[in-house]
């Protein structure tokens, strides 16, 4: 039997969870405030987002359940995501600002943005996993790369780049969509095409 959200549109789905999605989202704003607890909140974020789309009860309980658990745990995942994709942003600004005096920065600026969009895909199934899954951060980061081209979820995670993406290159005009619905919509279509991979070829085989 098909879940119910693999039988739902994904635009159904968000305006059924939105008031979800925008408690998440003021939750997660709250819980970066800490800076170093980012990692966690990103983690915590992803299990809200996991429990909307599998109707489990009380998500927001999930979010500060695994928010409180992983404070530490998570803040390996830091350097996979947001910092090193921050690294390879200014990498790739500076590259293409300079590429005009040497023709092979613009090499390094594609590879640059290729690195920084593989990171962001990885993120997703890490920080998913590391949510859900008794594992070390390395392990799940590990096991990212490896899930990232199972299923149909790199289409799901193209429109959740593309959406954050856009959100960031339309500041400050997005403020008040990035306080609402900036970090939870792009990380609720992320789990849309993470939880089916994990579902099948992580949960359940714990559970067996």
């Amino acid at each position: 039997m098909r879940e119910p959200y693999l039988q739902t549109g994904f635009i159904r789905l968000c305006w059924q969870k939105l008031f979800h999605l925008m408690v998440l989202n003021g939750l997660f704003l709250l819980c970066s405030a800490g800076v170093l607890t980012i990692p966690a909140a990103l983690t915590a974020l992803s299990r809200g987002c996991q429990a909307l789309l599998l109707e489990e009860p009380h998500p927001f309980r999930s979010f500060f359940r695994i928010f409180r658990e992983s404070l530490l745990g998570a803040l390996p995942l830091g350097l996979l995501f947001p910092l090193a994709p921050a690294a390879l942003g200014y990498g790739c600004l500076f590259y293409v600002q300079n590429a005009a005096e040497r023709p092979l920065f613009t090499a390094c600026a594609v590879f640059c943005l290729l690195w920084c969009c593989l990171l962001f895909f990885c993120a997703c199934f890490a920080y998913g996993m590391y949510a859900r899954v008794r594992l070390s951060p390395w392990a799940a980061v590990k096991n990212s790369f490896v899930l990232l081209f199972r299923g149909y979820a790199l289409g799901w995670l193209l429109a959740a780049l593309l959406l954050a993406a856009a959100e960031g290159a339309m500041l400050p005009y997005t403020l008040p969509w990035l306080v609402l619905l900036g970090a939870s919509l792009p990380c609720f279509a992320a789990a849309r095409g993470t939880v089916p991979v994990l579902e099948h070829l992580i949960i359940r085989e714990e559970l067996v």
